[in-house]
């Protein structure tokens, strides 16, 4: 019998393709993402700003989720978060990555700023032509904002300052909810959040808030967080990386290639990837022991691939991946998604639903139990109240 001619290409495709250096197991790589992640054995409280410059950023468009994602991962509290964000100054929040709001070190930010300042990255015409506004015009109105922030400004005192020389258009635009021109200036460099002042947030420019800042080049900054990210959710691919970083797929490719040196391709159970040449004795380690985590929601382990079949049964798509982008706080079990759960505070008494996709193993209730009380712990809660549904 003839082979057929999908299988007949697919057999072509594999033999064109280089060898790869390794071949891995998905419970290899998962042992290596969860201990690049500080998932396999949390940091001390003092590592905060490390672990978050590990992850590249917690995702923070819900603030209290991304405490929490620095909380599973390190002995801290939600209040030495905050100390880092507004006293030390040693973490910042601002509009990044897919262009969403993550808490990143400060020492980091010029890194990232610049790598997102990229032509790759840049608003397209498309987006310009939606805000109604000229390149020209949007660089001069990146510069005019953060003129304007020499001081934390709320968003209506921004809007007045700036006001003062803008189209009734660009007023419009600035209070929109979805800060639309602000993102643009955040990646810039040119803006980040201050302090908030009672109910409502504030805008500084960074190099005025943290009292420093160090230009770099564009493209060496975009390779240097393409290590980065290997690091943490190699190994991958250049499609995943333009992913997660939040751009068109010429980006992962640019990336690439500046990382041509330092890659080789690995095999992850027939799924082609590539991974830093210095990892590749941790990839292929022996796994030891069992893994319990309770992430929150967003939380970046789940952000990085373009691809997240190999995190969770495809039935179970929809409980972690909502609606209106919302990814759901999961129970990981070896680095594997089996179940969600979800919380409430009340009278200092932390309440945890867990919906397991199946029945839990005997040895894993316990195991979420603890990590709950941890939970607690990191919210600064006495009382625990955990249950299964």
């Amino acid at each position: 019998m003839r082979e057929p001619p999908s299988n007949r290409s697919f057999r072509l495709v594999l033999k064109n393709m280089p060898p790869v250096a390794a071949e891995l197991t998905w419970p290899q790589v998962h042992a290596f993402r969860l201990q690049r992640h500080h998932l396999a054995a949390r940091a001390p409280a003092r590592d905060l700003v490390k672990v978050a410059r590990d992850i590249g950023g917690a995702q923070a468009q819900v603030m209290s989720a991304a405490e929490l994602q620095l909380g599973v991962r390190s002995h801290s509290r939600v209040e030495d978060v905050r100390r880092a964000l507004w006293k030390k100054k040693t973490l910042v929040k601002t509009w990044l990555m897919r262009g969403t709001l993550h808490l990143i070190p400060s020492a980091g930010l010029p890194l990232y700023t610049a790598a997102m300042t990229s032509r790759r990255v840049w608003p397209n015409n498309a987006w310009l032509k939606w805000v109604q506004l000229t390149e020209p015009e949007l660089i001069s109105l990146i510069e005019t904002i953060g003129d304007a922030l020499d001081q934390p400004l709320t968003r209506e005192e921004l809007i007045a300052r700036v006001g003062r020389t803008s189209s009734e258009h660009v007023r419009t635009v600035l209070k929109s909810g979805w800060s639309t021109l602000l993102k643009p200036v955040a990646r810039a460099g040119r803006l980040c959040f201050g302090p908030s002042r009672g109910q409502s947030v504030t805008f500084v420019r960074p190099d005025v808030w943290l009292d420093s800042w160090q230009a770099l080049d564009p493209e060496e900054a975009l390779v240097e967080v393409a290590r980065r990210y290997l690091r943490a959710y190699g190994p991958a691919t250049k499609d995943d990386f333009s992913r997660w970083f939040g751009a068109s797929s010429g980006l992962g490719k640019t990336a690439w290639a500046g990382l041509a040196n330092e890659l080789v391709p690995v095999a992850i159970e027939g799924v082609r990837g590539d991974a830093l040449e210095a990892d590749l004795k941790r990839l292929t380690a022996p796994t030891h022991g069992s893994t319990v985590r309770l992430l929150p929601s967003f939380d970046p382990y789940l952000m990085g691939y373009n691809n997240r079949d190999h995190l969770f049964e495809t039935a179970y798509r929809a409980r972690v991946s909502r609606t209106a982008g919302w990814i759901s706080a999961v129970v990981l079990v070896d680095g594997r998604v089996i179940g969600t759960w979800s919380h409430a505070v009340a009278k200092q008494t932390l309440h945890i639903e867990v919906d397991s996709f199946d029945k839990l193993p005997a040895k894993v209730r316990p195991e979420i139990r603890a990590r709950a009380g941890e939970l607690a712990a990191t919210l600064g809660l006495a009382e625990l109240d955990l249950k299964f549904v």
